[in-house]
């Protein structure tokens, strides 16, 4: 009951901005109760009032803000973190008129006619981080991103242009040159409306402006997040990367994506594991993006040059039988 009390006594003072707490005294020469003043940041002793310390950093948590609650009322006292790229870092100033007093209404209203240089790049910003947070995206891809958008404004390139279709090109080069190639299909699906054209177009732009020395996205860089998202293990993948390796030596005259789907399948049907066994056409063509009828005709293609392309650790010669004919 005694601890009850002195809990409720003790949230008492910390409402009040105060707390209490022991603490030594250099007056007093003993251990007295101390007032710690959270407002100001003193502690004070309580016998005979010498402030044993100034200017105390508050090492509690921070209060958290969300978006249901009034946004009048933000405890939060940090903003968010600077950013390199922004000549003001990220640190703006919002009058509020709550107030309707013509007196009142003038600092707003001026502060509205003032230009922030930055306002662009910041909106910018943003928009490039919701599009790498729908992609899931690591945030070294995002912050590269934002450094090529950066280069380019700084280039006055983005004048007079579509700035998604720019951002989105932004993004799909910081993927290829950060080694995590994304498709122009999966890019253009979170560019805001920008089409596959227009994004193809900003970035061989970005490439010879930039100077920027991307390679072509290799379709085995495409197969082990493919593979995953079907459920292969580890040793399916590396049978998937190999037979893809070595199905360039044959002559099947398909695109890259279709022989990668038809690969894939290829290797299900022989896997050990039962779960990917019983994986579908369908559930790996829509794996790899592509047209269940294009994942038949590059596995009728591939079908007579089985022996050549799978590997021998995989599978034995006699369970290639196994597969399903084309």
């Amino acid at each position: 009951m005694q601890k009850a009390m002195q809990k409720t006594k003790r949230k008492e003072d910390w409402d009040k901005g105060f707390c209490n707490d022991n603490g030594f005294c250099s007056d007093c020469k003993t251990y007295t109760d101390v007032v710690l003043d959270h407002r100001s940041g003193d502690t004070i002793c309580t016998q005979c009032g010498l402030i044993l310390e100034d200017h105390a950093v508050d090492f509690t948590a921070e209060w958290r803000n969300f978006d249901d609650q009034d946004s009048n009322n933000d405890p939060s006292r940090v903003g968010a973190r600077s950013d390199p790229l922004l000549d003001s870092g990220v640190l703006t100033v919002n009058i509020s008129n709550d107030n309707k007093k013509a007196a009142s209404c003038v600092l707003p209203r001026l502060h509205k006619t003032l230009r922030n240089p930055d306002k662009s790049l910041h909106i910018a910003f943003e928009t490039l981080g919701m599009m790498a947070d729908r992609l899931a995206l690591v945030t070294a891809i995002r912050d590269h991103a934002k450094e090529l958008y950066k280069k380019a404004d700084d280039r006055k390139f983005c004048r007079g242009r579509n700035c998604d279709a720019i951002m989105a090109a932004c993004l799909f080069l910081a993927c290829q040159e950060k080694g995590l190639p994304r498709t122009l299909k999966e890019i253009a699906m979170v560019a805001n409306g920008a089409t596959r054209k227009e994004i193809n177009r900003m970035k061989e732009l970005l490439k010879k402006i930039l100077e920027v020395d991307s390679k072509t996205t290799n379709v085995g860089d495409l197969s082990r997040r493919c593979c995953s998202m079907i459920g292969m293990a580890n040793q399916d993948m590396k049978a998937v990367l190999e037979t893809l390796n070595k199905s360039k030596e044959v002559d099947v005259r398909r695109s890259p994506k279709s022989v990668l789907a038809a690969v894939m399948y290829m290797i299900a049907q022989l896997s050990n594991d039962k779960s990917t066994r019983d994986l579908t056409l369908h559930d790996v063509s829509q794996a790899a993006d592509v047209a269940v009828a294009t994942t038949k005709k590059a596995y009728k293609d591939l079908y007579p040059y089985v022996s050549r392309i799978i590997p021998n650790w995989f599978v034995k010669l006699e369970d290639l039988k196994i597969l399903c004919l084309p």
